[in-house]
């Protein structure tokens, strides 16, 4: 995120709730710019919440909230848990390893 004030933020847990059919923990962070630090106003908040999947390992939602650029958010969607098709997997058929070519001689002038 551009704008993301650099340092600690505020720390809250949201707690578990389903995504996508996973279970997912969230936690939004919520950071303050003073006024007058950037010649605003009144005080700049901006929140991030983060769900994510301790069984996957993987982020599942993420939203950005600051007031100077919008929301920005990104889902993971059609999450399909399974072996991958085994065809994804398979050596192609034309792959193949060639014999290791000898460098080519050089054209200079050789001395004895």
């Amino acid at each position: 995120h551009t704008f993301a004030p650099r340092g600690p933020g505020v720390a809250t847990s949201l707690g578990p709730k389903d995504i996508e059919g996973v279970r997912a923990n969230g936690e939004r962070t919520t950071w303050t710019i003073e006024v007058g630090k950037l010649g605003n106003e009144k005080p700049i908040v901006i929140t991030r919440e983060v769900w994510t999947s301790p069984e996957l390992m993987l982020t599942l939602l993420t939203t950005d909230n600051d007031p100077r650029s919008g929301q920005t958010s990104y889902r993971l969607a059609n999450l399909q848990r399974g072996e991958p098709d085994a065809a994804l997997m398979r050596v192609p058929a034309d792959y193949g390893t060639s014999p290791a070519k000898a460098a080519p001689a050089s054209k200079g002038k050789t001395t004895p």
